[in-house]
C-alpha cells in the first residue's frame, strides 16, 4: 500500500510542476511568444519536462526523509520577454500563470475532497481520495514555494517586472544573466534549506488557512 500511495504522489507531483511549465508557456503564446510552443514543451509528455535533479532526486530525498512535503521543479519552460506583446504587464501574467494554475488545482483538489468525504462518506484510505489529497497538498506546496522571490522562482521573476525593484536587481549579481544561469538556483537551494523551519511554518498556515476555508 505504501509504494501505491509513494506512485500516487510521484505521479502527481510530476504533473503538477509539468502543468505549472505549460501554464508560464501557454501564457507567453497567448502574448505572442511562440518559444514554448516551437520547442514542443506545451506538452503532457513528461519525458521533455523531467529535470533529474528538480524532478527526481530532490522529491525523492524529500519524501524519504520525511519532511512533511513534497517540492521540486521541472525543466523551465523557455519564454522571450522580449517577444511578449504588453510589456511588463503581459509578462507579469507568465511569471504568475504557473502558481494560479497551482492554486486551482488546489482548490479543485479539496472541493472533490469536500464532496467524497463529507457528502459521499468515502473512506480517507481510499486511492481516489489519497490521489485527491496529493493533488491538494502538492499544489499548495509548489504555489507557496513559487511565491517567494528567490531567484530562479517565479516570485522573483515578478517582482522583476516593476522598473525600480528590477533596476536595484540589476545593479546586483543578480542581474548578471551568466551568474545566474551558474549560481541562481544553487543559491536558493541554499537559502530554501538554511530557512526551511520557517518555511515549513509558511506552509503549515497556508494549509491551516486552506483546510479551514474549505471545511475539512
Amino acid at each position: 500500500m505504501e509504494t501505491i500511495i509513494f506512485l500516487i504522489f510521484l505521479a502527481t507531483f510530476l504533473y503538477s510542476v509539468i502543468l505549472h511549465e505549460i501554464a508560464h508557456g501557454w501564457v507567453a503564446y497567448i502574448f505572442g511568444d511562440d518559444t514554448a510552443k516551437i520547442s514542443g514543451r506545451l506538452s503532457l509528455n513528461p519525458i521533455i519536462h523531467i529535470d533529474p535533479i528538480g524532478s527526481l532526486l530532490v522529491p525523492f530525498v524529500l519524501y524519504f526523509s520525511n519532511s512533511g512535503f513534497l517540492f521540486g521543479w521541472a525543466k523551465p519552460v523557455p519564454v522571450n520577454p522580449f517577444r511578449l506583446k504588453g510589456g511588463a504587464t503581459a509578462f507579469r501574467w507568465v511569471s504568475m500563470a504557473g502558481i494560479i494554475t497551482n492554486i486551482i488545482l488546489a482548490i479543485l483538489g479539496a472541493l472533490v475532497l469536500k464532496v467524497t468525504t463529507q457528502t459521499l462518506n468515502i473512506a480517507e484510505n481510499n486511492l481516489g481520495v489519497i490521489f485527491f489529497s496529493a493533488v491538494m497538498q502538492i499544489n499548495l506546496v509548489l504555489a507557496t514555494f513559487n511565491m517567494m522571490p528567490l531567484p530562479g522562482f517565479d516570485g522573483f521573476n515578478f517582482l522583476t517586472t516593476f522598473g525600480p525593484i528590477n533596476n536595484l536587481i540589476k545593479k546586483s549579481p543578480l542581474g548578471n544573466p551568466y551568474f545566474m544561469a551558474q549560481y541562481g538556483l544553487i543559491i536558493s537551494i541554499f537559502i530554501l534549506f538554511l530557512f526551511m523551519p520557517y518555511i515549513g511554518s509558511i506552509i503549515g498556515l497556508v494549509f491551516g488557512l486552506f483546510i479551514r476555508m474549505f471545511g475539512l
